[in-house]
């Protein structure tokens, strides 16, 4: 299925996003109000000047399940993996940290899992964290990144078997973490190439009972606009 029609497929509606958001757990809204405080608030450190104030960075690669998505006797087992994409917005804060957030679609394959000949899982999320840069000058910034993630899956292809049918739809919205590095090579004033790598746990009901515990790695590469 083209990237395209994926994206489209993933847009809800506002009643569906009301509802979830009377669901977040408190405990995630507070994970995210630390991070943004955490990047935002003057540190202790003498401060850096940032050449741009705002990067935006597009990216695209693979990610490829860590094991099993199966809970229990539930599918998830004999997932594969996929293409990838993102859309990352980087906002440079006092010295050594930097406030991110983004949008991320994952597209495993589940044929193995309950699926339809080539059928797919597609994961779409939303992700907030802080990013620690130890050099934040030169044409070369590395960084590691921690932050929160929210993701809801499509197992729209989950009919193989009467016994997989019961979970295709759409999944619950599921939260979760993640941790990575990447690194950032200027090409320019106002461009430059970055690469990262993530490591991501999240678990979502689906619309049978059943869950995923989707524990995945993502490679990612792309351009980087700097403003």
């Amino acid at each position: 299925m083209p990237v395209g029609t994926g994206l489209c497929r993933n847009l809800y509606t506002p009643e569906e996003v009301g509802q979830d958001v009377s669901l977040t757990p408190r405990a995630f809204l507070l994970v995210a109000a630390g991070l943004l405080s955490f990047a935002v608030l003057p540190s202790a450190a003498p401060l850096m000047a940032q050449d741009s104030p705002l990067v935006l960075e597009a990216h695209g690669g693979v990610a490829a399940p860590l094991g099993s998505f199966a809970d229990g006797a539930g599918p998830g087992e004999g997932t594969t993996a996929g293409p990838s994409l993102a859309l990352t917005f980087a906002l440079p804060g006092a010295g050594w940290r930097a406030l991110y957030a983004g949008f991320s679609q994952h597209r495993f394959g589940c044929e193995a899992a309950g699926c339809d000949a080539d059928g797919r899982y597609v994961a779409t999320g939303f992700n907030v964290g802080v990013r620690v840069v130890p050099v934040n000058r030169g044409p070369v910034i590395p960084w590691i990144r921690l932050g929160a993630v929210t993701t809801r899956v499509e197992t729209g292809d989950l009919t193989a078997t009467p016994s997989s049918a019961v979970d295709a739809g759409v999944s619950d919205l599921g939260f979760g973490g993640e941790v990575g590095v990447g690194i950032l090579v200027r090409l320019g004033r106002s461009l430059g190439w970055s690469t990262t790598g993530l490591i991501t746990s999240v678990d979502t009901d689906l619309p049978g009972g059943s869950t995923l515990s989707m524990r995945y790695f993502t490679a990612h590469t792309g351009l980087s606009f700097l403003f």
